[in-house]
């Protein structure tokens, strides 16, 4: 049949077709309804912890791919880290862990420096190298270093270290400098130093007398990688 023969199906009284022009607004409606449901998804998604979003991202391809685990970069990093600093974890000279933050590295200071020393180490300078190779191996993710030292409540008092905030700064610069050394590109590290502003223990007990143990975990440099 003619489009003329049936005027009421495809024409109006001004001669358009009616039925396409549904049509079109009908693909137009699904059109914006998509790009606002992608953009709340975005606004969503930007807020999401760095952790959890490595989380969400692994489990979304297991489902993609059928397998059972599927390593998300920052998964893979710490997966090597634990492989190679297994040694020094079972001397718990190191506490690795995956956070809201990102990998949370806490080494014991004892392994990093002597006392009141801000010069890295031989047994420091290997433990990093580690580090290095770890993050080397997944150089494509945009990922960030943040290096914080650390100290306990014991003053110190010397020329080189007039208190324990230039001496917690220098042994974080000096990390992130010898990973400079190593390789690492500038614009991915940050260096802090925070004295004994942030115990992970308490340094006296309730007579106001020093906790040798508490003070030795309260000595330490903390690597993010995020």
């Amino acid at each position: 049949m003619s489009l003329k023969s049936q005027p009421n199906r495809y024409r109006n009284d001004e001669g358009y077709d009616s039925a396409g022009m549904d049509e079109w607004l009908g693909t137009y409606s699904d059109m914006v309804t998509l790009l606002l449901a992608f953009f709340v998804l975005m606004m969503g998604i930007s807020k999401v912890e760095p952790a959890l979003w490595e989380s969400m991202k692994s489990g979304l391809r297991s489902e993609i791919s059928g397998q059972e685990k599927v390593k998300t970069p920052l998964a893979e990093i710490k997966h090597d880290l634990d492989s190679l600093l297994s040694v020094e974890q079972a001397q718990n000279l190191v506490k690795i862990e995956m956070t809201q933050e990102g990998i949370v590295m806490k080494f014991a200071s004892s392994a990093f420096y002597q006392a009141g020393s801000a010069e890295v180490g031989a047994q420091a300078k290997g433990i990093m190298d580690r580090v290095v190779v770890a993050m080397k191996n997944i150089d494509y993710y945009p990922f960030q270093i943040d290096i914080e030292g650390h100290t306990d409540n014991v003053p110190i008092h010397t020329e080189r270290y007039p208190s324990n905030w230039e001496l917690s700064v220098s042994r974080a610069t000096n990390i992130v400098k010898y990973m400079l050394a190593q390789g690492v590109a500038p614009d991915r590290l940050k260096a802090a130093g925070y004295a004994d502003t942030k115990p992970i223990l308490p340094n006296l007990d309730s007579l106001g007398k020093g906790i040798d143990s508490n003070q030795a975990q309260n000595r330490r440099i903390v690597v993010r990688i995020h």
